[in-house]
């Protein structure tokens, strides 16, 4: 059949307009999405977080990180940090003594400015990016100081609306939570985003126990999200954070192996977790509080050399306990099945903002232990624990 050309105008138009409603009425391909983690920024963290924030601003095309997760361990406390000090005094030599060994003025200004400071340096520039930022808590917050304190200054970030929200629907299931809490979890695109407290396993803080675990409370918690996310087909992943790891890592000379009391919680949250595996959803465990990067760290001979996915991630300012000193953060990438991929990207002296010349060469340069932390261990057939 032969058409003048107005015809053949008028039908192409009919054909377009049928093809468009036809990609409109197919559901839109899902994609993935990314968020940022890293922990431990005590030391030098005030030159590190804000490049940190500024990488993932100028990554944004290609990677739209959705919010960056902190992992704990926000000012050193037990002595002066170099940022803080060589702001005061760029001629400052780094590392600062002992707090106890400061004088009474230097100790007192220190403690009243320590966490205004992380607020200002290394939360605000995020904020500016607009960068959602969560806050977990680490060991070094618990030092002279109890987690109500920690609660009360940092509730602004321990109160955000997802939280809030997540707190309120989770009551209307029977878990229980406390607003505020330095544990929680939010649910976000079929990924369960929950923050462990194992700063310290005691409740009434003292600077010479600092044992990392977890309270009865808490794996209460746990085992009934964790169950709340098992009969939820929404629910295809569970990303589990926490300051330091959890027992027979290959970080475990720094971690949750101190004693009987934190090996045993931490080996029922490990196998809480393998339950919730072995349900069919994905898990995946991040920590710090070792100031390096590595992965694989639960594939370790107690776990048959195959143990859950997990990752160290102590790299956003505190002294390196490697020769080579690496900053940054981890990239996580989460598909459209829930499955994550990583990618440590690092931060250099020269990655802007550029900071003051003489804190840079020190961070960059000097910010190092020179031998890793060797802490005594107990094993769990030696503590006997129960895993359930």
């Amino acid at each position: 059949m032969n058409f003048a050309s107005p015809q053949k105008a008028i039908l192409l138009a009919i054909l377009l307009v049928l093809t468009v409603a036809a990609g409109w009425s197919r559901p839109v391909a899902e994609s993935s999405w990314y968020f940022a983690v890293s922990g431990d920024s005590r030391d030098c963290g005030d030159l590190i977080m804000p490049k940190i924030a500024q990488a993932i601003a100028d990554n944004r095309k290609n990677a739209p990180v959705e919010f960056y997760w902190h992992l704990g361990d926000l000012r050193a406390l037990y002595r002066r940090d170099c940022d803080m000090a060589m702001r005061q005094d760029p001629s400052f030599q780094c590392p600062p003594k002992l707090l106890k060994d400061e004088t009474p003025t230097v100790r007192n200004e220190y403690l009243a400015e320590a966490w205004p400071d992380y607020i200002s340096n290394q939360i605000q520039p995020f904020q500016t990016r607009d960068v959602p930022f969560y806050l977990g808590i680490g060991n070094h917050e618990l030092i002279s100081r109890t987690r109500d304190q920690f609660r009360q200054h940092f509730k602004e970030w321990l109160t955000k609306p997802t939280l809030q929200q997540q707190r309120k629907s989770d009551r209307q299931k029977g878990i229980a939570s406390v607003d505020g809490d330095t544990y929680f979890h939010f649910i976000r695109k079929g990924v369960d985003i929950i923050y462990l407290d194992n700063a310290n396993i005691y409740e009434d803080q003292n600077p010479n126990n600092q044992d990392p675990g977890f309270s009865e409370q808490q794996l209460t918690w746990l085992n009934l999200v964790l169950k709340k996310d098992e009969a939820d087909s929404q629910i295809k992943t569970i990303i589990v954070g926490m300051h330091a790891a959890l027992p027979e890592s290959t970080s475990r000379t720094h971690a949750m192996d101190r004693n009987c009391a934190s090996v045993c919680a931490g080996i029922r949250a490990y196998e809480r977790l393998r339950v919730t595996q072995s349900k069919g959803k994905k898990v995946y465990v991040l920590a710090s509080h070792s100031h390096y990067f590595e992965e694989y760290i639960y594939d370790t001979p107690e776990h048959g050399g195959h143990g859950l996915p997990g990752w160290i991630i102590g790299t956003a300012g505190a002294e390196q306990y490697r020769p080579e000193i690496k900053y940054g953060y981890l990239l996580v990438e989460v598909t459209a099945d829930g499955t994550i991929h990583n990618s440590f990207q690092r931060v250099y002296s020269d990655s802007v903002p550029v900071g003051p010349e003489g804190l840079t060469k020190y961070c960059f340069e000097q910010n190092r232990r020179t031998s890793t932390p060797q802490e005594p261990l107990k094993t769990k057939t030696e503590c006997g624990c129960a895993t359930h």
